[in-house]
């Protein structure tokens, strides 16, 4: 036997509910239907990298080049066709970065797109002036990464370098980004400076900034044209330079190829490099590989109380070349002399950059600030409202310890 069910209508209250239900899912699909901020990329004029100068004429207080990106240049050669330069430059007076950006849009049929934008490149006479009001607009437009390099011009405007036609990358702002990475990686006389870094600079510690440089090798009048990238070699190249050190944000001093390794050494910035040495007991020279390397700090106190920093570094590394008659690189004792070669050779660049930037420059490029204020907090107390002053007195010590694990497959060298 069946039992129905009776009928129950629905209460006011319940009803209410389920329309206002329905009313907020409509709602939520309407906000799916697009996107607000919706922008065509036929619309847009992507911009890779950002030029400062001065300004040449000297009513304004900068000069801004950007090098944007030419989607249908890039495409017809990705096709294997001839589509002309990869980029094209824009380029606008103003007192701001942001003025001179909104400026350039009488010279552009797209509106200026910066979510790619790869590097601020800095004009030399413009770094010395100070670098620090020019990353105000990066750090608080949200339409900006600000994990984009920062690089200074050597002797030249970045507006030059951002003009300039490459053969090894068509778009000649990623060659350039692409020699930093590289030359950390192999060399580490350069390494990559980023634009949060240096907004990070103004907390405790008082370190003064350090950013890589760069310059044009060759025939910089027909740099920017296409007969400069149909040339074997090329007439005009970038290259990089070394190290540029900073005081309060302007460019104080370029360090020597030596120094600038040191820097990267105290940074902890190098990932793998070449020490080239003596041959022990005998005329030639070898060539170490390092393949690892890594830095600590420990900031201690002498007896006078004073602050004493402590920088060991160890390194792993391999033989690769060897110039030196009769020398046999198969027995331990050998490579143990090597490995101390090389420590001396690391330590001697790592206390040349130290004395020049304590004695002669009178810059903590090295952190050593900021090493006190964490590991010491009580002498940052003492030291920190006169650490310009105080820092070039700063005892330091430095260890360096080598392991050279091989010298490939053979041991006694081929040199006689």
């Amino acid at each position: 036997m069946s039992r129905k069910h009776a009928y129950k209508p629905q209460s006011n209250t319940q009803m209410c509910l389920r329309r206002s239900l329905l009313l907020l899912s409509a709602c939520l699909f309407l906000t799916l239907s697009g996107c607000w901020d919706l922008r065509y990329l036929d619309k847009l004029g992507v911009v890779l990298a950002l030029g400062v100068d001065d300004d040449p004429s000297g009513k304004q207080k900068l000069q801004l080049t950007v090098q944007v990106v030419l989607p249908q240049n890039v495409a017809a050669e990705s096709k294997g066709g001839i589509g002309g330069t990869a980029v094209t430059t824009f380029t606008e007076t103003g007192d701001t970065l942001f003025e001179a950006i909104r400026k350039m849009s009488a010279k552009t049929s797209r509106r200026l797109f910066f979510s790619h934008t790869q590097m601020l490149v800095i004009g030399e006479a413009m770094a010395r002036k100070g670098i620090f009001p020019l990353v105000d607009l990066i750090e608080r437009n949200p339409d900006i990464r600000t994990d984009i390099s920062v690089i200074v011009t050597r002797g030249m405007k970045a507006e030059q370098l951002l003009q300039l036609t490459t053969q090894m990358e068509s778009i000649p702002i990623n060659q350039i980004h692409e020699m930093i990475k590289v030359n950390q990686t192999a060399y580490g006389t350069n390494f990559g400076v980023k634009v949060k870094e240096l907004t990070r600079l103004s907390g405790e510690g008082k370190q003064q900034a350090v950013l890589p440089s760069i310059r044009i090798e060759g025939n910089k009048a027909i740099g920017h044209s296409n007969e400069n990238v149909n040339s074997i070699p090329a007439a005009a190249i970038p290259v990089l330079s070394t190290m540029a050190v900073f005081r309060d944000g302007r460019l104080v001093d370029y360090l020597k190829p030596k120094e600038s390794r040191g820097l990267s050494w105290l940074h902890n910035k190098v990932k793998s490099t070449v020490i080239k040495l003596a041959c022990p007991n005998s005329e030639g020279e070898l060539i170490v590989e390092i393949q690892n390397a890594s830095i600590a700090y420990k900031v201690k106190h002498d007896a006078n109380g004073l602050p004493v920093v402590k920088v060991t570094v160890r390194l792993t590394g391999s033989i690769q070349e060897i110039m030196c008659p009769d020398v046999n690189v198969g027995e331990e004792k050998v490579l143990n002399e090597i490995g101390e070669m090389t420590s001396l050779a690391v330590k001697d660049e790592m206390e040349e950059t130290i004395n020049r930037l304590q004695k002669k420059l009178g810059i903590d490029a090295l952190g050593w600030g900021k090493e006190i204020y964490l590991q010491q907090p009580n002498s940052w107390k003492r030291l920190g409202g006169e650490w310009e002053a105080e820092f070039p007195s700063i005892k330091s010590e430095v260890i360096c310890n080598t392991i050279i694990l091989g010298s490939g497959i053979r041991g006694e060298s081929i040199v006689k």
